[in-house]
């Protein structure tokens, strides 16, 4: 496991307005509130998130590597996707394989004109192939999601 991420100042003091309004239930696109039990103490955290589509399926991608939510999730293996009063309790498992460079790269070349965070935290560019993109994927873990009934 590589050492914690280092989220930019300008993420964390962006994050405090999708909070909000999150929670209010106002739809911001992909974005969600992640709410994942802690590691060690068992209570709730929450987080803005992105849920990716792709091939079919929900992801999310730690832009940013081994966060927080990331080792939580990884933890507990069930989470919630939360907006407003709306919950979905989710299962998720992690994808190791040549599917994680795929996403990360598809996830890049979508957000790289909107989302300066995500331009920033990829070395790969939108152009690159996939051979530059499995070079980086070991720091950005990708969990495939799945409703928790599944």
């Amino acid at each position: 496991m590589s050492a914690k991420a280092d989220l930019p100042p300008a993420m964390l003091r962006f994050s405090r307005l999708p909070v909000r309004l999150l929670r209010w239930g106002v739809p911001l696109g992909q974005a969600y509130l992640l709410e994942t039990p802690g590691r060690r103490t068992g209570r709730p955290h929450q987080i803005p998130i992105a849920v990716y589509r792709h091939d079919g399926h929900r992801w999310l991608v730690s832009i940013f590597g081994e966060t927080g939510w990331v080792a939580n999730i990884r933890a507990a293996g069930v989470g919630a996707l939360r907006r407003g009063h709306r919950t979905e309790h989710i299962t998720v498992t992690e994808i190791t394989d040549q599917r994680r460079a795929e996403v990360a790269m598809h996830l890049r070349r979508s957000l790289y004109r909107v989302n300066p965070f995500v331009r920033n935290a990829f070395t790969a560019g939108p152009r690159d192939n996939l051979a530059a993109f499995e070079a980086e994927a070991h720091r950005h873990p990708v969990f495939l999601i799945r409703e928790a009934s599944d």
